[in-house]
C-alpha cells in the first residue's frame, strides 16, 4: 500500500506541473526588473505546485507523529540544511526537543544515538544527497520513522525510503547554480507541517508560543 502510495503521489506531481514551474533562463541581456519578474513568477508556480502535490492525509498524520515523538532529529545538508532550521527554530518556539547539527558527523551521530519513540526528518530536494541518505537509514535501523521532504518526481531515492513523504513539486534541474524556487517550496512545507502540528496541539502550543513571546524593547 505504501508503495501504491508514493506511485500515485508522483503521478499526480507530475500531470501539469512541469510546464508550471520550469525556471525561465536568466540571460546577460535582463534587466534586474525583468529578473525579479522571472524569479517571483518561479516561486509562485513551485509554491502552487507543491500545494498541489502534497498529500493532505499523509500532512496530518506527520502531524501526529511529530506530536508524539519523544524528540526530533532534523538531517539536511546545504540549502536544505538552511530549510532545516526554519524547522528547528519553528520547534524551538512550542517546546519541542530537537536536534539538528551543521557538521554532517554530528548529524550521522546523532541518527546512530536515536531511541525508540524518536522521529526523523529528512531534507533533500534532489532526493540524491548520499548524506542525508546515510542518516535516513540509520534512523531506521534504530526503528525510527522518517519524513522525507523531497521531490516527487520519481527520481528521489529518499522518497522510496521514507516511511511517510511531504513531496516538493518538481522545479529546477540537478545541476544549478543554487536552489532558488525549489528552498522556496521546501519551506512552504515546513510551515504546513508546522502549522498541522500546532492545530493538533493547539492548547499546549499557544500556550507556550505567548509564554515565549519576547517583547522587542525600544533603545
Amino acid at each position: 500500500y505504501k508503495e501504491f502510495q508514493r506511485e500515485l503521489i508522483v503521478e499526480l506531481a507530475l500531470l501539469g506541473d512541469k510546464k508550471d514551474v520550469a525556471l525561465e533562463d536568466i540571460s546577460m541581456d535582463d534587466s534586474v526588473e525583468r529578473i525579479v519578474g522571472k524569479v517571483m513568477k518561479s516561486n509562485v508556480r513551485t509554491i502552487e505546485a507543491t500545494a498541489r502535490t502534497l498529500d493532505y492525509t499523509v500532512l496530518e498524520r506527520c502531524a501526529a507523529r511529530l506530536k508524539r515523538a519523544r524528540a526530533v532529529n532534523l538531517f539536511g545538508i546545504g540549502a536544505s540544511r538552511l530549510v532545516a532550521h526554519d524547522l528547528a527554530q519553528k520547534l524551538m518556539r512550542v517546546d519541542k526537543e530537537c536536534h539538528l547539527y551543521d557538521d554532517w558527523h554530528d548529524q550521522l551521530l546523532c541518527a546512530k544515538n536515536m531511541h525508540e519513540g524518536d522521529m526523523a526528518i529528512a531534507f533533500s530536494y534532489s532526493g540524491l544527497t548520499q548524506e542525508v541518505l546515510d542518516c535516513t537509514a540509520e534512523a531506521q535501523r534504530h526503528n525510527c520513522p522518517v519524513v522525507a521532504v523531497t521531490k516527487v518526481d520519481g527520481s528521489s531515492k529518499l522518497a522510496t525510503m521514507a516511511d511517510a513523504v511531504l513531496g516538493v513539486a518538481a522545479s529546477e534541474p540537478l545541476v544549478r547554480s543554487g536552489a532558488m524556487a525549489s528552498r522556496m517550496a521546501q519551506l512552504m512545507v515546513v510551515d504546513a507541517l508546522y502549522a498541522a502540528y500546532v492545530a493538533s496541539d493547539y492548547e499546549r502550543a499557544t500556550h507556550v508560543i505567548k509564554q515565549n513571546y519576547i517583547e522587542k524593547q525600544e533603545r
